[in-house]
């Protein structure tokens, strides 16, 4: 026999699954459902070799067709993908898009870097790519599975300027509030005395003692900040959001504070350091954000909101609406006399470095991340790291202020707790970690 498995009345938004039961037949529709009821009857085939209706199926959509992959005009390190729909199977519900920097590898799962809507034909990737060739697949996806097109490859490039010659991408923009304790910027620059924070677009690319975006070697077509490039989005929840790391330019508010006294400040380090677990091969990022709360009907300070959009780790791509706000509670503090500091318990110290003797991994650095905030940061490899005894075991990391500052300031900054790790009786910051 046949046992009908779903009954709604079209008043109702879902079906009843009868088949979750044990059922007799039923001889009158008539005795369970009133008269008056519009009834949908859905009946499917249970034994008894008469057959029922079958239930529709979904087919998987073919590949998607005419994948391209190239450089993204005038953009470094930056790719611009573009595909058209597939021709067989079923229509797509979604394009998934797949990178990888081994060949063949492109369409496995842990190379997935976003889904995409099934209107969407082209996408602009700028996430934590280098100058080595890279592979792409494209996928159609729906109910009934996902189809992947052939993989294809490109270098992303660097785009150069003139005079030095250097990569002139697009860093990260600053996106919250700054205060420079020492009125020393980033850069180990004095910041001048008549530079203030400002939107006009020509005197922030004219100032480049401050380190923040946009830089000198930028063209800002518009008069003021933030210059937001309808080319450079990504659209959620339809909103359209402006990505991080590309022509996009905006900049939140800094001031100077070194006639202002002395910054009292709470230092945090990176979860990486107290989350992770740590071995004699790994490659440790050292993180400590200074911050002090700021009243924002007092000191009212812009600032860009900032999301994750896609992506993860060194592939994340973050955005904002590029809607400013002036709510900030708290604000990042840059001391020129940081000072880092990394041993193991019971020997001499491995690492002892203040800012700007080098540049790249293995030098301590101040630096705007993804997110558009402010830190100090330090890679440090163990795995090529030479010492005399066992790396494995406690090691102590400690961020204190030196008297004076490399360019010559004398401290003005005083960390007053730490929200994590331990306050030493000397004013520095410590957190030691085990390394297994």
């Amino acid at each position: 026999m046949n046992n009908i498995t779903r009954i709604r009345p079209f008043s109702e938004s879902a079906f009843f699954d009868t088949s979750q039961y044990g059922w007799r037949r039923i001889l009158s529709i008539a005795a369970v459902v009133a008269v008056s009821a519009a009834v949908v009857f859905a009946v499917t085939g249970c034994g008894g070799g008469g057959g029922g209706t079958s239930t529709s199926t979904v087919a998987a959509p073919g590949a998607p067709t005419n994948l391209a992959v190239m450089n993204t005009t005038g953009v470094s390190l930056s790719e611009t993908l573009t595909w058209s729909p597939p021709t067989t199977g079923d229509a797509p519900t979604s394009y998934e898009v797949y990178r990888s920097t081994t060949a063949g590898a492109a369409f496995l799962p842990e190379n997935h870097l976003i889904s995409l809507p099934a209107t969407t034909l082209a996408f602009i990737d700028n996430a934590g790519l280098a100058n080595a060739l890279t592979y792409w697949a494209v996928s159609a996806k729906n109910a009934g599975g996902e189809v992947a097109t052939a993989e294809k490859s490109d270098t992303p490039s660097t785009t150069t300027g003139g005079g030095g010659g250097g990569d002139t991408g697009f860093g990260n923009n600053f996106s919250a509030a700054l205060i420079f304790a020492d009125n020393i910027g980033i850069t180990g620059l004095p910041i001048p005395a008549s530079s203030v924070w400002t939107t006009n677009a020509a005197s922030a690319v004219a100032d480049i003692s401050t380190g923040l975006r946009p830089l000198s070697t930028e063209v800002i077509p518009t008069a003021t900040l933030p210059y937001l490039d309808p080319t450079a989005t990504y659209v959620r929840n339809n909103v359209t959001y402006y990505k991080q790391g590309s022509t996009n330019a905006w900049q939140g508010q800094w001031d100077k504070a070194a006639a202002s006294g002395v910054q009292a400040v709470t230092g945090t380090w990176g979860d990486n350091l107290v989350s992770q677990s740590l071995n004699s091969t790994s490659v440790v990022r050292v993180e400590m954000v200074l911050s002090k709360t700021i009243d924002p009907l007092v000191t009212p300070m812009t600032t860009y909101p900032m999301i994750s959009l896609y992506g993860s780790t060194i592939n994340e791509v973050t955005g904002t609406t590029g809607v400013p706000v002036t709510t900030a509670t708290s604000a990042f503090v840059f001391a020129a006399n940081a000072h880092l500091t990394i041993w193991k318990d019971g020997e001499a110290p491995l690492i002892s470095q203040t800012l700007w003797i080098g540049d790249g991994p293995g030098f301590f650095a101040a630096e705007v991340n993804v997110s558009g905030n402010f830190t100090y940061g330090f890679v440090w490899n163990l795995k090529n790291v030479t010492v005399p005894y066992a790396k494995t075991g406690l090691w102590h990391i400690k961020f204190s202020l030196d008297p004076t500052s490399p360019a010559g300031t004398p401290n003005n900054t005083s960390i007053t707790a730490v929200t994590n790790g331990v306050l030493n009786i000397d004013g520095s910051a410590q957190i030691d970690i085990n390394i297994k």
